[in-house]
């Protein structure tokens, strides 16, 4: 069961984190109750992604899979039929942490090209930090695309009525809070560095806040 601390952080958070980095907050504890657990293999793995789920994919069953079952998501993330899986898979790999992971993360990243973004790929767009960090942990280049997004810019991308200002401070702040679900060492002083850096005090006051989120599960990697 998550920690009453968690909890907390998680209840306090609500109304303003996304479910990926909610279900981070959530379930990160029970990560280490997969380490004895038998590995997903491909067609578990699949099922997995193929679910809905309303309160963010199982960290813990998405760590236990295997290379089999990672080599069946790299091969669904590279099917555009399965769009509508693709965030899914994406956080899965990220979770799962196998050889291979960041290639085809990236990969896909570098596919979703410029322009205007139907709902999946929107979604899939959303869920690439927090994928990205979470392979951080096993695969410290994820946090180079993140370090990356914390700089700012527009995103040449649209969506509805999000533009690519709009986006780009949607993926600067997600990035935080990828950073800050991670608990890394590497992940903390990237934040801590951004902050000093910003004149923006609306940004300031959300990297103060994804500080104080990677300090907690900073604090949980050590229990």
């Amino acid at each position: 069961m998550p920690t009453p601390r968690a909890k907390a952080a998680c209840d306090r958070s609500a109304r303003t984190l996304p479910w990926f980095l909610l279900a981070a907050v959530l379930l990160g504890p029970l990560s280490a109750l997969a380490a004895g657990a038998s590995e997903l293999d491909a067609d578990a793995a699949e099922a997995l992604v193929r679910q809905v789920y309303y309160e963010g994919l199982p960290e813990a069953e998405a760590r236990r899979i295997g290379p089999a079952g990672a080599a069946r998501l790299e091969a669904l993330l590279a099917d555009p039929t399965e769009a509508a899986h693709h965030a899914n898979v994406l956080l899965a790999l990220g979770h799962a942490g196998q050889p291979g992971a960041y290639e085809a993360i990236q990969a896909f990243a570098a596919a979703l090209g410029d322009g205007e973004m139907d709902r999946d790929a929107y979604r899939a767009w959303q869920a690439l930090p927090y994928a990205l960090g979470a392979l951080a942990e096993h695969d410290r280049r994820a946090l180079q695309p993140l370090a990356a997004a914390l700089d700012g810019g527009d995103v040449r991308k649209r969506f509805g009525r999000r533009d690519g200002a709009r986006l780009g401070v949607q993926r600067q702040r997600a990035a935080a809070q990828a950073l800050a679900a991670s608990g890394l060492p590497e992940a903390g002083a990237l934040l801590g560095e951004a902050r000093r850096k910003t004149r923006s005090a609306e940004l300031e006051s959300h990297l103060s806040e994804a500080l104080s989120l990677h300090s907690r599960r900073a604090e949980e990697r050590r229990q």
